[in-house]
């Protein structure tokens, strides 16, 4: 079975439509009880990363399992809401049974 032009041309819009937005969203994950703060968008790119200056006192490799941990969580969050947005896409959409 042959898709209709047109939807694949909606779906197509519809994809470039939530990207943008997910662009536009910020995600932000921590770890040590606040003093690692990573920022990142809907596109998973991190945007920021912000140290409390008093973690520069501590271990290198503490503060690098700290800034790994922040990151991952953000990049979660990321995820987790790409996810969501293609689900609501999808159940929005009159798409023929194709299977």
């Amino acid at each position: 079975m042959q898709l209709n032009k047109s939807i694949l041309t909606q779906v197509q819009n519809m994809m470039a439509k939530m990207q943008q937005e997910m662009s536009k969203m910020s995600f932000e994950g921590t770890s040590g009880n606040g003093k690692v703060k990573v920022t990142c968008n809907g596109l998973q790119e991190i945007t920021s990363v912000k140290l409390d200056p008093e973690l520069l006192k501590e271990d290198v490799s503490l503060v690098e399992d700290l800034i790994l941990v922040a990151v991952n969580d953000a990049l979660n969050k990321s995820k987790e809401a790409g996810n969501n947005a293609v689900a609501r896409l999808m159940a929005n959409m009159n798409l023929p049974n194709i299977f």
